[in-house]
């Protein structure tokens, strides 16, 4: 597929920083237009008590201070990207941040979000990534899909990049997206989560599924079938593709293979077969998102 216009976040951290270079580097790819967006504050005077005059003064002029700085570092980053080759634009939004980039995606009709999120050492309960606040709320209220890019990644393009699939309309756009962002002689792997050999606790003696058990043997040869259609069209591209199934849940599997490949991207759709409204996340990605130890790419 072809991308033709990016919109990323700017705020000036390390991770909007990766951003930046990942939209950059898929604009150049692509030819497409890259918007960089920053949500700031313009002042406005209110009318207050002639008491107050003073203070509210001195507050608009911190903002003013605030702003115009905002605006050359915005400025200066256009520059070299246009510097570059890199056909880009800039525009500050008065919004909060997470309405800036959805607001401005649909108003620019983009094919692609990028924003940032907390470094690689910020992790919280159980491993878990600190996502943020503004990622949190861009990847369940977007209606395009959001590529959240992560601090700490390689400083390269997206060379090993594993995509999780439930074969739904969702996750064949999640393959076709993340070969779109894939850099040349990427490897992507397509991994299917399956879950056989579970049984209730009041079942006695159940009959487990063991590896070699035929049942289990015969699903695996369907899906591996499935997978290779799945594959087929994306033949012949610069990329190596392959496929597998994880008898695990579907998070679980897909974080695993991110871990073996040293994966720096991973992409899955943001609505499988089990979502609710077009909108809202599905569970299986928000446990990707919270627990992928790389950059995440939610498609829609």
């Amino acid at each position: 597929m072809q991308i033709q216009r990016l919109i990323v976040g700017v705020d000036f951290s390390p991770s909007s920083q990766v951003a930046v270079a990942r939209a950059a580097e898929l604009a150049a790819t692509h030819g497409a237009e890259l918007v960089l967006v920053h949500a700031g504050t313009v002042p406005e005077t209110p009318e207050v008590p002639p008491s107050m005059a003073a203070t509210r003064d001195a507050y608009l002029a911190v903002l003013q201070d605030q702003l115009a700085a905002d605006r050359a570092r915005l400025a200066q980053l256009h520059a070299d990207l246009v510097a570059r080759g890199v056909q880009a634009s800039q525009v500050i939004v008065d919004r909060f941040p997470d309405d800036a980039l959805v607001e401005a995606a649909d108003e620019f009709k983009a094919d692609l979000i990028l924003t940032g999120t907390r470094d690689a050492g910020e992790r919280h309960g159980h491993g878990r990534w600190r996502l943020g606040k503004v990622t949190a709320k861009v990847v369940r209220a977007a209606h395009t899909s959001v590529l959240c890019a992560r601090a700490g990644d390689p400083d390269h393009g997206f060379s090993r990049i594993v995509v999780g699939t439930d074969f739904s309309d969702a996750a064949a756009h999640a393959l076709a997206l993340a070969v779109a962002v894939a850099a040349p002689g990427a490897t992507i792997e397509v991994v299917h989560a399956l879950q056989v050999g579970r049984w209730p606790e009041a079942v006695a003696t159940p009959v487990r599924l063991v590896d070699d058990h035929p049942i289990r043997v015969e699903l695996a040869a369907a899906l591996e079938a499935r997978g290779a259609a799945l594959l087929a069209p994306y033949q012949g591209r610069d990329v190596t593709l392959s496929f597998r199934v994880g008898f695990d849940e579907p998070h679980v599997a897909v974080r695993a293979a991110a871990l073996a490949a040293e994966a720096d991207l991973v992409a899955v759709g943001g609505v499988g077969h089990r979502g609710l409204r077009r909108w809202l996340l599905g569970s299986v990605a928000e446990d990707i998102l919270a627990d992928a130890p790389c950059s995440v790419l939610i498609a829609r």
